[in-house]
């Protein structure tokens, strides 16, 4: 029976999850904070050891692509990569805002993910809940929090936004009440929980061949350009 590790480091939040054909075995969940690097590779020894499923015995991760944290990304993907190349298994990558959208696919109305980009700025994408998942209907975006709300309330309403950085700039998007909901601070990060049930339809690439969608240049290129 195949397994596979899913794990979700865009945000400030770490999680990891083990799942086979019958559905997720185990998952570890850390408010990490900028300290990914040194939580993920705990996480992952957590996760098997609870599933009962050996690192050598997995035929294939799957991981969080972004957009997110730049520091984040970087740690989880070359993880992935890694662990790829080791075990001689494929990997998939997976958007950080269709995850956020995936969770709420039950909506009745519009998915706006919105992840916090920092530096004043979010990534966004919305999407439209359809049979068994989400459509994207709008590319994704980096935006101020006055352009998000000025997409949002041009995308017509209702709309169902998710995400940290709709619970960061909720002030901003209040603005538009009766127009856009808030979802409950437990759908606020991408989860491996979520991404493990999208494993399955997930492209299968080499690990060399995978990179994560930063959507923006890094803060240290930014400074150095600067300077």
């Amino acid at each position: 029976m195949t397994a596979t590790l899913s794990i979700s480091t865009s945000t400030s939040q770490v999680s990891v999850a083990v799942s086979n054909s019958d559905g997720l075995l185990a998952s570890f969940v850390a408010n990490a904070g900028r300290r990914h690097g040194e939580t993920l590779a705990p996480a992952i020894r957590a996760a098997c050891d609870i599933s009962g499923v050996e690192i050598a015995a997995l035929d294939k991760v799957a991981v969080d692509v972004g957009p997110g944290l730049f520091t984040g990304l970087r740690v989880g993907v070359a993880t992935a990569k890694a662990l790829g190349q080791a075990l001689g298994i494929p990997v998939a990558g997976a958007s950080s805002l269709e995850l956020l959208a995936f969770a709420c696919r039950h909506s009745t109305c519009p998915v706006a993910a919105i992840v916090d980009a920092r530096r004043g700025e979010v990534f966004w994408e919305i999407y439209q809940p359809v049979p068994g998942g989400v459509l994207s209907t709008r590319p994704p975006a980096v935006a101020t929090p006055q352009a998000l709300v000025e997409g949002l309330e041009s995308a017509g309403g209702p709309l169902l936004a998710v995400g940290d950085g709709a619970r960061r700039y909720a002030g901003e998007i209040s603005a538009l009440a009766g127009l856009v909901e808030i979802a409950p601070e437990a759908f606020d990060h991408p989860s491996a929980s979520v991404l493990a049930l999208l494993s399955e339809r997930l492209e299968a690439v080499n690990p060399t061949g995978l990179v994560p969608r930063y959507l923006r240049a890094p803060d240290v290129r930014i400074g150095w350009e600067t300077r």
